[in-house]
């Protein structure tokens, strides 16, 4: 298992600066958190890095009331996973879509820089168009990306459904001036 303290330490010495994600793999803010305090610990490390430091969590709330006083002194941009503007089941113990959003409103008026990582973009589940909609005027970043193994998880691969919405989404992406990506996988889709 990789040790978080000592790669937040290695980063702060890497003469090259970019992107840091905290974390795409798992989630930085998991229930333990409140006692470990370990990302705390590597945010506060990373202050003295050249990074720029994506936190990416279903738990804003736990980063805002308890990180924002780090949050808001480095290059942190913080984020959440949303994948429709109403609850739904796929996540029955993570905060609803609806609480993360007022999280990363609630940290974009204390000044933070927020983003959006819309994924997986769930066929006829997941409308692009409508949370950019919802969500352009305290989201700075978006990240679009597919549902990956859509058969394995009970879900009909529709291509078209991408191929359809994602020109609407970056679009209007372009139209407001909102930075964002499209994932790998899900630009594979689109061709």
């Amino acid at each position: 298992m990789a040790d978080p303290i000592k790669k937040a330490v290695e980063l702060t010495r890497s003469k090259k600066h970019g992107k840091v994600v905290v974390s795409f793999v798992n989630d930085p803010y998991q229930p333990e958190e409140e006692e470990k305090m370990l990302t705390r610990t590597v945010l506060s490390i990373l202050l003295a890095s050249k990074h720029q430091i994506l936190i990416l969590t279903k738990n804003p709330k736990l980063a805002f009331q308890r990180d924002l006083d780090i949050i808001k002194r480095g290059n942190y941009w913080l984020g959440s996973t949303i994948t429709a503007l109403w609850p739904i089941e796929h996540e029955p113990k993570a905060p609803s879509n609806d609480e993360r959003l007022y999280w990363l409103k609630k940290a974009h008026e204390k000044g933070v820089k927020t983003w959006i990582s819309m994924e997986p973009i769930i066929p006829n589940v997941t409308f692009p168009t409508d949370i950019i909609k919802q969500t352009n005027h305290y989201i700075d970043w978006y990240v679009l990306g597919s549902l990956n193994y859509a058969k394995k998880l009970g879900y009909k691969e529709d291509v078209q459904f991408y191929r359809r919405e994602i020109p609407k989404a970056v679009k209007l992406l372009k139209k407001l001036k909102k930075p964002f990506i499209i994932k790998k996988e899900l630009k594979e889709k689109l061709r």
